[in-house]
């Protein structure tokens, strides 16, 4: 089904949308996501990409009825971000959005989200905690992850992205395509840094964000040290892989 989204000046037609929602062990907090985004975005459609799940996941989302994929081993996020993206290139659909499933956002959020996609003709559009000079409310380690990425984004590409971890994503088929054949990525800043350097224009749209409630965070203890770490590695090969390919055109 097509909607229509009017605007004072012109009228936007939203295209085929689909949600991805990756989960790894959700159960707790699954069924709320689903049930919110069915009832604020009835128009898309939606495909939970169970990431090798040892918990009751997949049993509720079955029981709603709602489609998935499920992967026979814990792949990892960006991983299962990537088998959502090659499902809905395979059924044609023109808009992919990426929401988590622990539901720290806000899936009322998910229409605003493809609006922005479209009214500023961007390619993709990202749910942002911090921008509109909003502050970094989080703990002390986030907070400081946070400032040095989002300098480094404008370091490298000359634009400053304020939430570059942010996993609330609204992206065209296009870019999509680009994605699906990157690697070692975490679809965060490495994945900014080279859609930027690719030509590809990248907004933020603001967006309310919550606590975790369930589950667990993909975040521990060591990773405090170690994400950061790896981030940054990944940031800099995607940046100079991108240069030196270029320069052997």
């Amino acid at each position: 089904m097509v909607q229509d989204l009017e605007t004072k000046d012109d009228r936007i037609t939203t295209p085929r949308v689909l949600v991805v929602i990756p989960a790894f062990n959700e159960e707790k907090s699954i069924a709320d996501v689903l049930l919110r985004l069915r009832a604020a975005a009835p128009d898309f459609d939606r495909i939970v990409v169970n990431d090798g799940s040892r918990d009751r996941t997949a049993q509720v989302v079955q029981e709603l009825g709602e489609k998935q994929l499920r992967l026979a081993a814990n792949l990892g996020y960006g991983a299962a971000l990537q088998v959502g993206m090659k499902y809905a290139l395979q059924q044609n659909y023109e808009v992919v959005v990426c929401l988590d499933a622990d539901g720290q956002h806000q899936p009322e959020d998910a229409p605003a989200l493809v609006q922005a996609l479209l009214a500023k003709d961007a390619d993709m559009v990202i749910g942002s905690r911090y921008c509109d000079g909003r502050p970094y409310d989080a703990p002390l380690d986030r907070r400081i992850g946070q400032l040095f990425f989002s300098h480094l984004t404008r370091l490298l590409v000359g634009q400053r992205i304020y939430d570059t971890s942010s996993g609330f994503k609204a992206l065209r088929s296009a870019t999509c395509e680009i994605l699906i054949h990157m690697t070692f990525m975490d679809f965060h800043i490495e994945t900014i840094v080279r859609l930027i350097m690719l030509g590809k224009k990248i907004i933020e749209h603001p967006v309310i964000v919550y606590q975790r409630t369930a589950g667990y965070s993909m975040h521990s203890f060591a990773s405090i040290f170690a994400y950061p770490l790896k981030t940054l590695v990944l940031t800099l090969v995607t940046a100079f892989d991108l240069v030196l390919t270029r320069r052997r055109q």
